[in-house]
């Protein structure tokens, strides 16, 4: 299993990319987002998801964390899978997902490609929770509150994707303990410690 590449961008394509990793070429699958981040021929780090089925190994590569994050969120819903998972975040940004969501738009939700009415409420239903104290902004500054908001985003991502639910997280997530951390790896493991207690 992958967490993540650093290597060298060979191959550049619509849906997906070929990164260059001592000698050994990845096929890694894209969003749009990511894809527009990455130039060929750049030296780049992907952040990796390994879909396994059955008989099918692919990696799913995102240019930042929190879109993997987001990317483990969505395909946790029933009827989402890794393409239109893929097919969501190409459509639109992290930000304005959690924008849509908050404001339960289906008929804007819509407009990804075989995503229906129906699995769009469905998607909705099923994050909107997730979503409830994530911050929605569209550009992060390097203030001390913006970095703080972030790190919140980080921390529900995170956790939301490995099961837990806002009201457990809101449990153990305050604004001294925020204060207190210097990354989200810090983070994460001083909140699974408590939680385990």
């Amino acid at each position: 299993m992958f967490e993540y590449l650093d290597g060298k961008i060979t191959i550049k394509k619509m849906g997906y990319v070929a990164i260059d990793v001592n000698g050994l070429g990845y096929k890694v699958f894209v969003s749009l987002q990511t894809l527009d981040k990455i130039k060929l021929g750049e030296t780049t780090r992907l952040y990796i998801y390994n879909h396994v089925k059955e008989d099918m190994f692919k990696l799913i590569g995102f240019a930042e964390e929190r879109e993997r994050d987001f990317f483990e969120i969505l395909i946790n819903v029933n009827g989402i899978g890794m393409s239109l998972g893929l097919a969501i975040l190409s459509t639109f940004s992290i930000n304005d997902l959690k924008q849509i969501i908050a404001n339960e738009d289906t008929k804007l939700l819509t407009k990804v490609p075989k995503l229906g009415a129906k699995k769009s409420q469905k998607l909705i239903v099923d994050v909107k929770d997730k979503m409830k104290n994530l911050q929605l902004v569209d550009n992060i500054d390097s203030g001390t509150g913006s970095i703080k908001a972030q790190l919140e985003e980080d921390i529900y991502l995170a956790l939301g994707a490995l099961g837990y639910s806002k009201k457990d997280i809101d449990k153990f997530v305050t604004p001294k303990d925020l204060d207190s951390y210097d990354s989200i790896e810090m983070a994460i493991k001083d909140i699974l410690r408590k939680i385990s207690k």
